[in-house]
């Protein structure tokens, strides 16, 4: 009987056992799988990030490079914010928000305060237009009066509604309206440095920015490759196209001929009067 009893502890202790091993395994095997999918998760993510990070450099670099060689702030240089009521197309209106973009930046690098107030209204209404209001945080026009006299805090700012336009368009499928607005700001930069001065070509620090604006626009010309031939996008892809030939002329990242120059400022400024008209 006392081996019975002994026997049948036994075999409940065997059987218990068995079970904390089948729990365990199947505990450990539900945590791999936890862990799998949550790196599949983050992988996923990042993978997302990567594709939608904001592809080119700063504008503020080239209004920066600007403003530190001293090269004054000229007002007639940019495009007049009160015609932003007058572009009417998607197209236009995607282009002229790059622009204005561009143009704040360097209202906001020079501290000219009620230009910096006339671009952020122009590139609101162009956003308002364009339909991506949620992408902007509600407070960012608290944000810019309240931070009018913090050049700093204005550059994050700016920067952040960059990179959130950005990245809202392509993971809503305005790919093609990320791309304009992307266009607009690579021009009109490239606009703003070759305007600044009657003697470009005799100021290596101007030269140097200019010759910085280079690899953005080479990657420009490649995010846009594969749908050159959309209509909206198709005279874009050409310009930015004959620019980066101009740019090829003479191989190196220190030196241009006047002959580039001259070629460049022309190309440029027949662009971008051809999309803010």
């Amino acid at each position: 009987m006392r081996t019975l009893k002994i026997n049948s502890l036994f075999g409940l202790i065997v059987s218990a056992f068995l079970l904390f091993i089948t729990f365990s395994s199947c505990n450990n095997a539900n945590k791999a799988k936890k862990a799998k999918i949550d790196a599949e998760a983050k992988a996923a993510i990042q993978q997302e990030i990567k594709n939608y990070t904001y592809p080119l450099p700063s504008v503020f670099e080239v209004t920066n490079m600007l403003n530190k060689i001293e090269a004054r702030y000229i007002i007639d240089i940019c495009n007049d914010a009160k015609k932003s009521d007058f572009y009417l197309t998607e197209k236009q209106q995607a282009e002229n928000l790059g622009i204005y973009t561009a143009d704040l930046a360097y209202a906001i690098t020079y501290n000219q305060k009620e230009q910096v107030k006339n671009y952020f209204k122009a590139c609101e209404s162009l956003v308002q237009k364009l339909d991506f209001t949620s992408a902007f945080d509600r407070s960012m026009p608290d944000r810019i009066e309240n931070n009018m006299d913090n050049k700093d805090s204005l550059v994050s700012i700016i920067t952040e509604m960059v990179e959130n336009t950005y990245s809202y368009l392509n993971q809503h499928g305005k790919q093609k309206v990320s791309y304009l607005t992307l266009t607009g700001t690579a021009i009109e930069g490239l606009y703003l440095t070759t305007h600044i001065s009657d003697n470009t070509f005799q100021n290596p620090e101007i030269i140097k920015a200019i010759l910085f604006q280079k690899e953005p626009l080479l990657k420009m010309q490649k995010l846009i490759e594969p749908i050159k031939n959309d209509n909206d996008l198709k005279g874009a892809y050409n310009s930015i196209k004959k620019i980066n030939s101009i740019y090829a002329l003479e191989e190196g990242n220190s030196s241009m001929t006047q002959k580039q120059i001259e070629q460049l400022t022309k190309t440029v400024s027949d662009l971008r009067d051809e999309w803010i008209k």
